[in-house]
């Protein structure tokens, strides 16, 4: 049973769902539904202004069709986002570390950290044992994760995501939004990444990419890196966009370049290019570019230049030999 704590909500549901029903794009289900990764606060005492647009995020996914995957917390802006897609009969995925079950099964408890109340009773579905929730209507799924750290339940988040959009937070909340934005400036992931900064909470976040791209210390831009918007449905809008580009390109990864890679165009693009009959990469050394990226000269490069000079040292001597 929820404790009086629990069952108090600083934000008006009610008048939350007439407001955002005005809008047009909340009221018709998005064309593809996707699966999206959300992150934010689980504190007790999070402001309502976040909490009232973490509510409004989660009844946007819900109401557009897409599932929302998040931490499952029973406070803060994801307990918060849980009641809006729940108030939106939407799918919804939790997210929880092994140290938070009590009572065996039962993820539910009453305190902070614990599942939120819709995860009450669900199996875990991430356990190849188990039964998923195949009931008619939206689908309430719980996934457990282990490990000594939180590093299993961050894959768990992110897995099989389509786009991630993340709320006002604490550390925990960085910790998982700085982690992201790192694979996706390395080209590792192509998963857009959108902050909803209410209040401005994020816009220190962008000033320091700003920042750091103008000192050179990032090579992407900062807005291919991480997006920021002041509203959920502004976040779920470019998510969707993201989307329709990248079917629009024929379903290419949208990945930033690695590093791998743009070392690789480097040695392509030069102008000693190999040609094909030099196709053996055998490497001899290696420099740096100037931007922390290794850049080797392989084999390839090298039997060129012999080449050039050999036929160089053959035009010089012609007229010596043919003398004789």
């Amino acid at each position: 049973m929820a404790t009086a704590k629990e069952e108090e909500k600083p934000y008006d549901a009610g008048e939350l769902e007439k407001a955002i029903l005005d809008s047009s794009f909340v009221a018709q289900a998005a064309s593809s539904p996707l699966r999206i990764c959300c992150y934010g606060s689980s504190a007790a005492k999070t402001p309502t202004k976040f909490l009232n647009e973490a509510w409004n995020l989660g009844f946007i996914l819900a109401k557009r069709g897409h599932t929302c995957v998040n931490g499952a917390g029973s406070f803060g802006c994801m307990a918060a986002m849980n009641d809006g897609a729940d108030a939106g009969d939407g799918h919804i995925v939790g997210v929880i570390h092994e140290m938070f079950i009590v009572d065996g099964n039962d993820w539910y408890c009453n305190r902070d950290g614990g599942a939120h109340r819709l995860f009450k009773g669900k199996t875990d579905t991430n356990n190849s044992n188990s039964t998923a929730d195949t009931r008619t209507g939206p689908t309430r799924e719980m996934l457990v994760a282990g490990g000594k750290d939180l590093q299993e339940r961050k894959r768990l988040l992110v897995e099989g995501a389509e786009g991630l959009i993340v709320l006002p937070g604490g550390p925990g909340t960085w910790d998982e939004l700085w982690e992201m934005a790192c694979a996706r400036n390395l080209g590792l992931i192509s998963l857009p990444i959108v902050c909803v900064s209410v209040d401005g909470y994020y816009d220190n976040f962008r000033a320091m990419l700003d920042r750091a791209f103008e000192d050179c210390l990032i090579r992407n831009r900062p807005e291919d890196v991480v997006h920021f918007v002041s509203t959920s449905e502004e976040a779920v809008r470019w998510i969707e966009m993201q989307d329709d580009l990248k079917k629009a390109k024929g379903n290419e990864a949208t990945a930033l370049p690695s590093v791998k890679t743009r070392a690789s165009v480097l040695r392509k693009t030069s102008f000693l290019s190999t040609p094909a009959v030099f196709t053996r990469s055998m490497s001899w050394f290696s420099a740096d570019d100037g931007d922390g990226d290794a850049v080797s000269w392989s084999f390839p490069a090298l039997g060129t230049i012999v080449f050039v000079l050999g036929v160089t040292v053959g035009i010089l001597s012609a007229p010596h030999i043919n003398r004789k």
